[in-house]
Formats: C-alpha cells, structure tokens, sequence
C-alpha cells in the first residue's frame, strides 16, 4: 500500500467513520460524500485548506485523482492501495480581537453580484438589503437570508460566499456564536443551494473557516500589510474570493455603523458634556 504524509487536516475528528465516495473532482478539490450529504475534501496544496478535509501536495494530489472511494479512520483516509495520513491537525477558527483595518478596495476584481471591488461599499448592489439584515441580527432578530442565498454564479454561489465572509468577520470580533442563529437551519440551506456550498455555510456557522480567510482576518487584527493575504484571497475560485472578501468588508462596516450609532446616542449622557452649572 502507497503511505501519503498529507501537509494537514481540518475538521476530520468531526466527520463519521467509514465508507466515503466520490462526489465530484476538480482542478484543485476533490469532494468524497455520505448518503446524508456530509462532504470531505482533498485539497491541492496553493489554494489553502477548507473546513474538513486534508490538505496534499501537488504530486500527491495527482496520486489519489482516480480515487473512488475512501475508507476514513479517525484522521487516517484508506482505499484502492493509498493510505493517507496527515502530518498535523490544523484548527480552522479565528482568533477573538479587535479588526484594526481592512481593505476591500484594492483591485477591479469583478464579484458574482456586485461588480467590480474598487467601488465603494455603500455603491454597490444588495449593501442595503445585506446590513439591514446584519441590524436585524445585531438586534436579536432572525435574519431572512433565502433572497441571497444560493443566488448567483459557482459551486459556492456569491451570495453564500458573501455570507461566510460575513460570517468570519463577526466570529473574529467576537460577536457570533452558533447559539446565536445567523443561517437557515441545516435542513432549509439544502433546499436553498448546493451541497458543496451546504458544507461551508455549516463550518462557518459553527466557526471554522478557510486558510485564506483566517489569514486575512489576523492581518486585519494587526498592523501588518494585508496586500499578499488579500491577493490569496482573491485568487479561490472564479469570483469566491472575491465574495468572500466582499461579505467581511460589508460585516466590518455594519459593525462601524452600530458602534458609531452606539457612541452618538451615550455622548448626551457624558458628564462632560454638560457640567449643570
């Protein structure tokens, strides 16, 4: 039997024991399912690694491209003489503190429903409609998010790229939580979009994301450059970085907005404000 020492793994210890099979191949992902839906992915090293699967390295990912079907044990996958086993156990969820840039404005990259990024925020298409759901959620509503998604071109469609996006800028600044619902329930999103697309919106809201995600959220939380995590960003898919990175920008300057509405309506009750003399 071929050992493969995968580069890592996410999410596996999540993911049910037993058969898996092949759901769909593609240049840089291919996808093994359960009969109840559950995806698992083998990545190809240069994109970055998602929620629950293993990461390969170029020769390696050609190795398993004819696999069919995967045996999975615990972190270990096995089947038709290829045994893979990751060299470590990464964890996909972002880091709680405080978002002290961001920079969505960077290139004329095209998103799949608002057109090109170097436009500003409150320009572009949907940016109304998309904050005042994230206001009904800031204020303990559910919000209706059936109108987005599954909307748009892709595997992932934008507008559910949009709202993982949107979804790792409130976990990174600590105010989600999957007790407190921002998505359709698992059974509603199925009947909404893709499988494929059901399996990141379930990691995002549970707090796990991709590497180029992650990545960009700890730039935003430091004072470092964000130019070469912005560029991986942008570079997933077709037009899914560019979602992705559109749903954080357009979460971030929703959360501005509540804090600056915040601000204004405490400064009439500062005592330096009006000393009463």
């Amino acid at each position: 039997m071929k050992i493969i020492n995968a580069l890592a793994c996410a999410g596996l210890s999540q993911l049910p024991e037993g058969e898996w099979t092949l759901h769909s191949r593609f240049s840089q992902a291919i996808n093994y399912c359960r009969p109840e839906g559950t995806l698992l992915t083998l990545f190809r090293f240069g994109k970055g690694l998602g929620p629950a699967g293993i990461l390969l390295n170029t020769r390696h990912f050609a190795a398993c491209s004819h696999l069919t079907r995967l045996i999975k044990q615990g972190d270990v996958l096995w089947g038709q003489g290829i045994l893979i086993r990751p060299r470590r156990v990464l964890s996909l969820t972002p880091d709680v503190a405080e978002l002290r840039q961001d920079n969505v404005h960077v290139s004329p990259h095209l998103s799949g429903l608002c057109g090109a990024l170097n436009q500003p925020l409150t320009a572009m298409p949907l940016f109304d409609r998309f904050t005042q759901e994230l206001v009904r959620w800031q204020n303990g509503e559910t919000p209706e998010w059936s109108w987005l998604i599954g909307r748009g071109p892709g595997l992932t469609p934008s507008g559910d790229d949009m709202l993982i996006g949107a979804l790792a800028t409130l976990y990174a600044a600590g105010v989600a939580s999957p007790q407190r619902p921002f998505l359709p329930p698992e059974d509603q999103l199925a009947q909404l979009t893709t499988s494929v697309s059901c399996r990141y919106l379930n990691s995002a809201r549970h707090g796990t994301f991709s590497t180029p995600v992650l990545r960009l959220l700890r730039r935003w939380q430091s004072t470092r450059s964000t130019e070469f995590a912005v560029q991986r960003l942008l570079n997933v898919g077709h037009t899914s970085g560019a979602d992705t990175l559109l749903g954080m920008a357009m979460a971030q300057q929703g959360l501005r907005l509540r804090e600056s509405r915040r601000m204004h309506a405490r400064s009439g009750n500062n005592s330096h404000v009006y000393s009463g003399c």
